[in-house]
């Protein structure tokens, strides 16, 4: 009987030390960003899906500009960039975006281009696909915010993420700018507007 007491005092002993311990390396996670907090992985996979669309409105929009090589610059870019990208494979995207949106405005800016349908078509196409871009750079704005590593994610994704929180505000500043550069070009030379350019520029 003795036996049995001392057997049940040990149990709740052990219990007791248990739920302590699972509370503190809970609090713990928590204060270092994990649980129920967006993790790294979605950070990425959040920003390569805006970066994608970004791109892909670089190249068609370089296309009907008639720059070629440029154009499939961008959109072999786009097609390599993955959901599990490097902080290395995002600077590289960022570098060639830049160049891209610098181009285009240049390109853009203050004039008057004698366009045919079909590049006025792929205009068109671009603007739809960079407004995405806005919207979703914009809508991951509160998750990237928030964000912390935590202990279980301190690799290449946190990395990744990091630089993603480091440079998303000027990511959207930029993508912004080029947005409503590209608006005003097709107003002036009667290209018309998707919806979503309208969705996009109400978030700047």
């Amino acid at each position: 009987m003795k036996h049995i007491r001392i057997s049940a005092l040990l149990g709740a002993t052990l219990l007791a030390v248990s739920s302590l311990a699972s509370a503190q390396f809970g609090g713990l996670a928590g204060a270092l960003g994990g649980g129920k907090g967006v993790t790294a992985e979605q950070i990425v996979k959040k920003y390569v899906g805006g970066t994608q669309s970004v791109m892909k409105a670089d190249a068609t929009m370089l296309a009907a500009f008639g720059l070629k090589e440029e154009s499939d610059k961008a959109a072999l870019e786009a097609q390599n960039l993955t959901e599990g990208a490097t902080k290395d494979s995002l600077q590289g995207a960022s570098k060639m975006q830049s160049e891209n949106s610098k181009l285009l405005e240049e390109k853009m800016k203050g004039k008057k281009v004698a366009m045919d349908d079909a590049s006025k078509q792929r205009f068109t196409e671009g603007l739809i696909d960079l407004s995405k871009g806005v919207i979703q750079y914009v809508g991951m704005s509160k998750d990237v915010g928030s964000f912390k590593p935590s202990v279980t994610a301190l690799g290449a994704s946190a990395n990744s993420a990091l630089f993603i929180a480091q440079n998303l505000p000027s990511s959207i500043k930029a993508v912004g700018s080029t947005l409503k550069v590209a608006i005003d070009f097709a107003k002036n030379n009667n290209i018309p507007l998707p919806k979503e350019a309208s969705d996009a520029t109400a978030l700047l």
